[in-house]
């Protein structure tokens, strides 16, 4: 189960640059990237409505419970509108692979941070010598990616 897992996520990311190319595409014919990612959000978030109220309707009739949640943890869609709104600008400058090296680079170096200091409540995963190795390659790998 495990392996499947890890699968669907090695999918789930491949999914992403494809999402760039397309919110980017559409920014270019309807007013900019920040409009291709406008409407990526909005398409995302009628899809959002309509699996949770197949999957998750319960939830769904509790909203009200949403407003008791601390601020900052709304800061979570604030975040993927900033990362959404930013590869979809940036990708057609620089590329689609070098635009993901660098965030995926990003992505491993603050995941370790976060998980060997359990930030946001998170459980403390230690940095080992074989994490900072497998960071240092991924790093390689960028730089290969790059020239």
């Amino acid at each position: 189960m495990r392996f499947l897992v890890m699968f669907a996520t090695l999918f789930v990311g491949a999914l992403m640059p494809v999402q760039a190319i397309l919110n980017a595409r559409l920014g270019r014919q309807n007013g900019g990237p920040l409009i291709g990612a406008l409407v990526s959000f909005l398409v995302g978030a009628v899809c959002l409505v309509i699996l949770n109220l197949i999957v998750n309707y319960p939830a769904m009739q509790q909203m009200r419970s949403w407003s008791a949640s601390p601020w900052y943890l709304w800061v979570g869609g604030i975040l993927g509108a900033m990362f959404v709104g930013y590869i979809t600008w940036v990708s057609p400058q620089q590329g689609v692979a070098l635009t993901f090296a660098l965030a995926v680079s990003g992505q491993i170096f603050a995941s370790m941070v976060i998980d060997h200091y359990g930030l946001f409540g998170t459980a403390i995963r230690t940095i080992t010598w074989e994490k900072i190795a497998g960071a240092l390659l991924i790093l390689g790998g960028l730089l290969l990616i790059k020239k």
